[in-house]
């Protein structure tokens, strides 16, 4: 089962596919960042250029996770990705009318991808704001990270209905880090239960 977490910038995308990944052990594929992409990317992005560029970038990355996820998928795993096809569309409000048409072309890249399911997550500004203060990145500024979320966000919620098994989850409120906010985003997600790994009181170890 592939399960595919989207949303707009400083949201909680990486936390949450990483946690996920971790609880079901089957693995997880993030999109990365600095240090993993192309250092031309984020000068780009914060410019505002290279549309069909950065939107083709990330297609290939999105496309060679789903190629290597292929190979050790089966009936009895979720494997995490951050990232889909509808990543992809959402962020073409973020360029010029002109770029879109080439835009959409980038779009077939994600064709194939097909998630059993999507979780859009959603949120307040004020959660955004208050997440890209708290992981303070020297390349990130909380106003521009705010107007692109804002702008990104309104294309997820739109676009949301038209993809198929897709569910749309406002995080205001649910905590990654927590097991509670992980049970409460499975459950709203209908994801199969995940193995627990036991805990016990041992004082020997053997037969």
């Amino acid at each position: 089962m592939r399960v595919a977490i989207v949303g707009g910038p400083g949201i909680g995308k990486s936390t949450l596919v990483r946690q996920l990944g971790d609880l079901y052990h089957n693995g997880s594929y993030g999109e990365g960042e600095k240090g993993v992409w192309d250092p031309r990317v984020l000068a780009d992005i914060d410019a505002g250029r290279n549309a069909v560029g950065v939107t083709a970038y990330f297609a290939r990355l999105y496309d060679a996770n789903y190629r290597d996820a292929a190979e050790h998928d089966a009936s009895d795993k979720v494997i995490f990705f951050e990232g889909a096809r509808i990543t992809l569309e959402a962020h073409i409000a973020e360029y010029p009318p002109e770029t879109h048409a080439e835009l959409r072309r980038v779009l077939a890249i994600g064709d194939a991808w097909r998630p059993d399911c999507t979780i859009v997550l959603t949120s307040s500004t004020d959660t955004i704001a208050k997440h890209i203060r708290v992981r303070n990145r020297d390349h990130e500024s909380v106003e521009n990270m705010v107007r692109r979320f804002r702008l990104i966000d309104a294309e997820f919620r739109r676009l949301a209905p038209l993809y198929e098994n897709t569910v749309v989850l406002n995080r205001d409120g649910v905590e990654f880090h927590e097991r509670a906010g992980l049970e409460r985003i499975i459950e709203i997600a209908d994801l199969p239960r995940f193995h627990d790994i036991p805990y016990e009181q041992i004082d020997h170890w053997g037969p």
